[in-house]
């Protein structure tokens, strides 16, 4: 082995290796935009169903100016055999996984005859908490080759009883949503006290301008995106395990 391809897999070792899913449009491009602001020595696996939308972010990653080592990935969570390639792929160029962002999510409104209620349901519940889950669970092996192994999960305030019992949450049309996100939130919990040696967080972007609402929501992308990046590269230590949110450019708990 000649000492280029050396340094090459030592620079790589040496790297945090972050993945990001759901990350070629909205919040999941804008996490991979903050991680790569934050610091330039970072492999940034910009994840999404179809390869080509993920290498069409990483251009306009790279047309920001931005400098960390973009690599396109394809990933389906909602596909067993897609989500074993990816982790495959990942396992031969990096061999660990320091940082999993399960980002990808979906939403969707039931129809005023109720016609599609138990499809919408399922393909929301499916989305955002059974593949949560099951690419959690799956890429395992390559987080515990890491030295500090984080998953990050990015949940809602809709998702939080207090805030919904209390009232500091109005009323949504989006049920079904809340209802995953709050599944969502006792899947970071539990899978936390199972794996011990691994990181759980979830985290609260806020109401952002994405395509996923209409560009109806009042806060950039970019500031949302903060609170998984920070929780993705922070000391280890610095937070505890929890909900957590970007507010006035510090962290604040969010509560269950």
């Amino acid at each position: 082995m000649v000492y280029s391809e050396l340094h090459g897999i030592i620079s790589i070792m040496a790297s945090k290796v972050i993945l990001t899913t759901g990350a070629n449009r909205g919040i999941g491009f804008s996490i991979v935009q903050a991680l790569a602001q934050r610091s330039s020595d970072l492999t940034l696996l910009v994840a999404s169903r179809s390869k080509d939308n993920a290498s069409e972010a990483v251009s306009q990653l790279q047309g920001l100016g931005l400098k960390a080592d973009f690599q396109p990935i394809e990933l389906d969570v909602t596909s067993d055999d897609s989500i074993k390639s990816a982790i495959k792929e990942v396992k031969a160029k990096y061999g660990k996984l320091d940082v999993l962002i399960n980002n990808a999510g979906i939403a969707g409104k039931i129809a005023e005859d109720n016609s599609d209620f138990r499809d919408t349901y399922q393909k929301i519940m499916n989305t955002n908490v059974t593949s949560v889950a099951l690419v959690s669970t799956l890429f395992l092996p390559l987080l515990r080759e890491a030295k500090d192994p984080r998953v990050v999960n990015v949940s809602s305030a809709r998702g939080s009883l207090t805030l919904v019992t209390t009232g500091k949450n109005p009323p949504t049309a989006f049920t079904a949503y809340s209802v995953s996100k709050a599944a969502l939130n006792l899947l970071t919990v539990e899978m936390s006290h199972a794996n011990t040696d691994v990181e759980f967080q979830a985290v609260n972007p806020g109401w952002c301008k994405t395509g996923f609402n209409g560009f109806r929501g009042p806060r950039d992308p970019l500031e949302g995106a903060q609170s998984a990046a920070e929780l993705a590269l922070a000391p280890k230590g610095q937070y505890k395990a929890g909900f957590w949110a970007w507010e006035n450019e510090t962290m604040e708990e969010v509560p269950w």
